[in-house]
């Protein structure tokens, strides 16, 4: 058999394992019914709610949880430099009991850095490392329960992606498979990467279009940083698999890499326990987003109290409705006969997502 057709019926043995695989295990089960709820869904916490709801952990993950502990009283924000800080209260020596994940966040970020406060920056080495063990720690309580990752078929389907290369490679000698493997050594991870970076920096420049911000600009400078040794990497297996072993074996490399980062995100599905808490995530998010008074004819509605706001504004971050909550917030302002938490509150900036800067609205004061 010609060993062209050979190669691209491997690939088309990949493509097909992928797709009976997602029909198999990676398909989400259907939407129930969405009824609105005024409570965060079996007491859950911002970040862990986030993290159920994206399947994935990001800066909104870890802020989220950042923004709880200042609406529980343990931390506070402030501004200097154009940067917004957190710092830990007299309260938070008290060490309450919170979910691990936050817990883990008053120990390792707040108390470590004390009054010196802790720069809203992922890019700060030891914020990153919190946020990295903060993951683990969601990811260990919620794999398994309320989504699978499907990790397994993926593997198989990265092997099968690497016999489909060989196959196009044919290598003969040590030196070519050392070449080989060099080469997707250097490709994957730098595609992996990249991928991350430039898609954060889309969102960074779509939000610029609003005007220049220091904080954006620093923030584009890091990630143009970031892109160069992810390009070089690509470069450099291009090169290695180009000189040794021709142009197809490129594209299929390239194929092959795209359907493996593709398919380890679409893998991953609710399970039906999950599928159920997705829904009354959904039906807190509708309560979250909408921006008329709050129906005063509900018993288990929340009250119209200035508390309220700062309760929720972690979980209206974590679903990506700070805006409409901060704009009924500011609706709450105007008919509330206690309007003291108006005068003193601030808008902190808090980064980048979704193409737009995301800034909350907070009374800087100690609780």
């Amino acid at each position: 058999m010609n060993s062209n057709l050979i190669t691209w019926v491997a690939v088309a043995v990949v493509c097909s394992y992928y797709a009976v695989a997602w029909l198999m295990v990676g398909r989400d089960p259907k939407h129930g019914i969405i009824v609105t709820r005024y409570e965060p869904p079996q007491g859950l916490s911002p970040s862990m709610l986030r993290f159920v709801w994206k399947e994935t952990f990001d800066d909104r993950t870890f802020w989220a949880g950042v923004l709880s502990l200042v609406a529980k009283g343990l931390a506070t924000l402030g501004t200097e430099d154009d940067v917004t800080l957190v710092r830990p209260t007299t309260t938070a020596e008290h060490r309450p009991e919170l979910p691990k994940e936050e817990q883990f966040l008053l120990d390792r970020v707040l108390h470590r850095h004390g009054q010196k406060g802790v720069p809203m920056n992922m890019l700060d080495d030891e914020t990153a490392y919190a946020a990295s063990q903060m993951a683990s720690a969601l990811r260990q309580a919620a794999v398994g329960r309320w989504f699978l990752e499907n990790r397994e078929t993926v593997i198989s389907g990265v092997v099968l992606s690497f016999i489909a290369v060989c196959l196009s490679a044919k290598p003969q000698s040590r030196d070519q498979w050392l070449a080989l493997g060099l080469g997707l050594a250097a490709m994957a991870p730098g595609a992996f990467y990249l991928i991350l970076v430039v898609l954060r920096l889309a969102d960074l420049v779509r939000g610029s279009r609003k005007g220049p911000r220091a904080a954006i600009v620093r923030r584009v400078l890091m990630l143009f940083a970031m892109v160069v040794p992810c390009v070089a990497a690509l470069i450099m297996g291009s090169v290695v698999l180009g000189a040794n072993f021709g142009w197809q074996v490129l594209l299929v490399t390239a194929l092959m890499v795209g359907l493996d980062l593709v398919f380890l995100h679409l893998m991953k599905a609710p399970t039906a326990e999950g599928r159920k808490l997705l829904d009354e995530i959904d039906g807190f998010r509708q309560f979250l987003s909408s921006v008329e008074e709050l129906p005063k004819d509900r018993l288990d509605a929340p009250a119209l109290a200035p508390g309220v706001y700062e309760r929720y504004l972690p979980y209206a971050m974590a679903l990506e409705v700070e805006q409409a909550w901060s704009d009924r917030f500011l609706a709450f302002a105007d008919t509330a006969h206690e309007k003291e938490f108006v005068p003193g509150s601030c808008a902190f900036y808090l980064g980048m997502w979704n193409g737009k800067p995301v800034e909350v609205v907070w009374d800087p004061k100690p609780q």
